[in-house]
């Protein structure tokens, strides 16, 4: 007769509860705020905000993002955004704000039904009070109790696609950005496809416009898309950015996927800071000329900025790039502490940006200089939005441990050491590190 393996009681509980007490446990990246609609009844957004925002005091960009009922489809949306603000070229961090639906999506999302339409979709044509809820309740609702730029971009898939074009159309100019995924356009006997596009021509209101649609399976999106993309082109609006892109190897689902960060990318593409002059310097660059692209810079990334109604501040990482070049590749020390001492005066909150200049006081051998910016700098980190570098406080340690023999030689001797004497006491990096405050 076989053996029989009996687990204790306890642990079959235990194995038979955990996928119930896993889900329970699960910290979501959000807070919900319930809206006793005026237009819609009661409704939940889900608002989760930059890692950064606790700390300090910035604003931020918001993106709306419809349909955060669908949960993963929401976490996606944040995970990009997180992701993108890290890693692409002019896209902020965001607050990113999640619409969950009422009863009927399609009611929330479509616009009157005309043809065809009205018999498949009897319900629609909720969209203009979805609408007045986001833009008079929801949204005031996330600036009375966040920290928020204007700039606010609208993404929205498939129906919701139909309302970031219809919004685009009939309320230009609300939103900075939209960005349309696979957007269900054949809606209405497929009219939206020329309306929409006349309608987004015909204003004079600034916008950037993104659709993105997918090229496997059902065709309708892809060849309305593709209408509604050539005939906007066509026009060429001025005061209308537009770019639309095609997925030939996705299918409807996974049009998100891509289409949300490529619309980001597009839609903060006007203070990507790789064609400003900072960006374009060589090695023969003087200091002069460094001088000169910062000056231009700075005017460039304003005057872009204010287009988005973004913070007209050159961001740091890209001031402390420049301090990085003039100090490794164009040898000029010197040169990068004035830059990065503009870094502080753009940043005086960063606690990065007063690190980095302890950095740029070490490379001159500074080290009184390079103390009092980072005793600065690991005094502010607390309320920083930046976080300090990993080794400013052990750096500071060193350096105060190497001063001291300096302060024991001169009540001995009543004068400093020579330099030969000190040689061995000093350390006079003459790189900017990144990542770090000493150097390599």
């Amino acid at each position: 007769m076989p053996r029989v393996t009996h687990l204790p009681s306890f642990l079959i509980g235990l194995a038979l509860a955990s996928p119930a007490a896993a889900q329970r446990e699960r910290v979501e990246p959000w807070v919900p705020i319930r809206i006793a609609s005026r237009a819609l009844g009661r409704r939940t957004i889900d608002v989760a905000v930059p890692d950064a925002y606790e700390r300090g005091s910035d604003r931020y960009a918001v993106l709306v993002v419809l349909d955060a009922e669908d949960r993963a489809m929401f976490r996606l949306a944040i995970a990009q955004a997180a992701y993108l603000a890290e890693n692409a070229d002019g896209v902020p961090p965001m607050i990113v704000v999640g619409v969950e639906n009422g009863a009927d999506r399609l009611h929330d999302m479509l616009p009157a039904p005309t043809g065809s339409s009205v018999a498949e979709f009897p319900t629609g044509g909720g969209a203009d009070a979805f609408a007045r809820f986001l833009f008079d309740e929801a949204l005031p609702a996330v600036r009375a109790r966040y920290r928020t730029l204007p700039t606010t971009v609208l993404a929205g898939f498939s129906a919701g696609g139909v309302f970031a074009l219809y919004s685009a159309a009939t309320w230009p100019g609300r939103y900075q950005g939209v960005i349309a995924m696979d957007p269900a356009i054949w809606y209405n006997d497929r009219r939206p496809a020329v309306e929409y596009a006349d309608a987004i021509a015909r204003s004079s209101a600034r916008q950037r416009i993104f659709a993105g649609h997918h090229g496997l399976g059902d065709a309708d999106i892809d060849t309305t898309t593709r209408r509604f993309a050539s005939h906007l082109d066509s026009i060429r609006p001025p005061n209308v950015a537009f770019a639309h892109r095609r997925y030939p190897d996705d299918w409807h689902a996974l049009v998100p996927l891509s289409a949300l960060p490529d619309g980001l990318r597009f839609v903060f593409a006007p203070v990507a800071t790789q064609s400003l002059p900072i960006a374009t310097l060589d090695e023969r660059a003087d200091s002069a000329a460094v001088v000169r692209a910062l000056a231009a810079s700075e005017a460039m990334y304003a005057d872009s900025a204010r287009t988005l109604l973004l913070s007209e501040r050159l961001p740091e990482p890209d001031v402390n790039r420049l301090a990085r070049v003039a100090s490794n590749t164009l040898k000029q020390p010197r040169v990068a502490l004035l830059v990065l001492r503009r870094n502080v005066t753009l940043h005086p909150g960063s606690a990065r940006a007063v690190a980095r200049l302890a950095a740029g006081h070490l490379a001159l051998g500074d080290t009184t200089g390079a103390i009092a910016q980072l005793r600065r700098a690991i005094a502010m980190a607390p309320s920083s939005p930046t976080e300090l570098p990993g080794d400013a406080r052990s750096t500071l340690d060193t350096l105060l441990q190497r001063r001291a023999p300096r302060r024991r030689a001169r009540l001995v001797t009543g004068a400093w050491p020579s330099v030969r004497e000190d040689r061995t006491l000093r350390r006079n990096p003459f790189v900017i590190a990144p990542d770090s405050v000493s150097a390599p």
